[in-house]
């Protein structure tokens, strides 16, 4: 009957030593930050993100002039130049 607090109390300190307490302490930090670090990366863009975007971007609006230029067209020749102009880049 009296080992388990003897046991006890010789283990405890043991157990809360400075290594393994700083690990249980640290622990839950460790894992918050892992969470921010994760979220943080999630929401920043990369050199090469932000330069794909704008790269979509440029082609979506040279897509946008090009429809417009051809809605604008009166017949075949101005079409055609239309066409020519915004297929030169591509």
């Amino acid at each position: 009957m009296r080992v388990f607090p003897i046991l006890s109390a010789v283990l405890i300190p043991l157990l809360l030593s400075g290594c393994v307490a700083s690990k249980i302490i640290t622990a839950p930090f460790r894992a918050v930050g892992t969470v921010v670090e994760t979220a943080v990366d999630a929401t920043t863009q990369t050199q090469s993100e932000k330069e794909e975007d704008l790269g979509r971007k440029v082609l979506a609006d040279r897509k946008e002039q090009r429809d417009l230029c051809l809605d604008e067209a009166q017949n075949k020749q101005e079409r055609r130049n239309c066409k020519d102009a915004y297929d030169e880049d591509d």
